[in-house]
């Protein structure tokens, strides 16, 4: 079945101008052009836009056309779910009132500049945060009130799971775990989105000091990578406090991992 968005249908046209504003005009008939599978692709990412915007009820403003021609150059080839869940987020959140706010600019490079493994551990990483509900002083569990805060004030340390993790990335048989671990928190690291996860360590039980224990991995998030998140999730124009568990009700992720322990400051444990 042609896609609403090529076919020139009214339905399609109405997609492109919810999301995009007058914005819109740039696309004219230049996605007659396109390969059915591109544009897929990219209506895909409307989609989700859509969503967005229709749930912050953006009826004014546009979204700046540099923005509009970034989704267009990385969401063509975009056939990897999550990023195409980020564009999306991307692209709700530039629609502003503002002619000149194209800071969805920044994100859309951070995006294209990471693999599909990169940014599904992103999600991972801090949707888990979002999960987070006390924090270790000592060995005392404090409640966590405000995730945000949290973070600027505590510079958190956040445990997970080995097996958690690799569970939610959901690794077949012909991938390497360990290998594409490491390149996700290599290059997350490099771009400033978190900071370690490269290291494990196993919390072994006291009693049977000799048992392995539990594989954990550990890292502390960015504020950036916070910006991404929320960004991504279509609410980055939204600022850092919309960084709250609350946001796990609006957005659907595949996968569910929750933290083993947060710690305040950045702890090593190898």
């Amino acid at each position: 079945m042609p896609s609403e968005i090529i076919s020139g249908s009214s339905v399609g046209e109405k997609l492109l101008y919810d999301v995009c504003g007058p914005t819109a005009k740039y696309i004219g008939g230049k996605l007659a052009n396109y390969t059915e599978t591109g544009i897929q692709n990219l209506e895909r990412i409307f989609l989700k836009a859509a969503k967005h915007v229709k749930a912050q009820n953006k009826r004014e403003g546009q979204v700046p056309p540099r923005v509009l021609k970034e989704i267009l150059l990385e969401g063509y080839f975009c056939e990897d779910e999550l990023q195409a869940m980020y564009l999306g987020g991307v692209l709700a959140s530039s629609k502003s009132t503002v002619s000149r706010d194209d800071r969805a600019i920044t994100y859309c490079s951070l995006i294209s500049s990471l693999s599909s493994y990169q940014l599904r551990t992103h999600s991972i990483l801090y949707s888990t945060v979002l999960r987070a509900t006390h924090l270790l002083i000592g060995r005392t569990p404090v409640p966590i009130k405000n995730t945000m805060a949290t973070i600027q004030k505590h510079n958190i340390t956040i445990l997970i799971r080995e097996s958690d993790y690799q569970g939610a990335m959901d690794f077949s048989i012909a991938e390497e775990p360990a290998n594409i671990s490491q390149h996700c928190f290599v290059g997350l690291e490099k771009k400033g989105l978190s900071e370690g996860g490269l290291h494990l360590c196993h919390d072994r039980d006291p009693n049977h000091p000799n048992e392995p224990g539990v594989s954990l991995r550990y890292f502390n998030p960015t504020i950036l990578g916070v910006e991404l998140f929320l960004w991504g999730n279509g609410v980055g124009e939204l600022g850092l406090e919309s960084y709250n568990p609350a946001l796990l009700q609006t957005i659907m992720l595949p996968f569910v991992v929750e933290p083993y322990e947060v710690h305040p400051g950045k702890v090593s444990f190898t």
